[in-house]
């Protein structure tokens, strides 16, 4: 927080909340209102995106909603386990053909 510009504030606040946060933190009011004031921040900016992604979903957008292409099958130096085998078949099954 060094050289961060400091503005001074002057206000009232519920007098219970106060006292349980200069308790719980033990620290000089501008820390208290520091803290508070970036999960607060931190909270509205959580809801803003939330509320984006809501609106306009990962899976409606063209450049982020695609599947890479199927690449080669890399060689392995030892050998697959039968089950892990089967249930990439099951899954290459599955898949829609392109």
């Amino acid at each position: 927080m060094h050289g961060m510009k400091r503005v001074r504030v002057s206000t009232t606040v519920d007098a219970h909340r106060w006292a349980t946060a200069r308790r719980l933190l033990d620290a000089p009011s501008s820390q208290i209102v520091d803290q508070a004031l970036a999960a607060l921040i931190e909270q509205l900016e959580s809801t803003r995106e939330r509320a984006i992604l809501k609106a306009q979903p990962y899976e409606d957008d063209p450049d982020l909603a695609w599947e890479a292409p199927r690449g080669i099958s890399l060689a392995y130096e030892a050998d697959v386990p039968p089950d892990v085998l089967r249930l990439a078949e099951q899954r290459r099954a599955r898949r829609p053909r392109q």
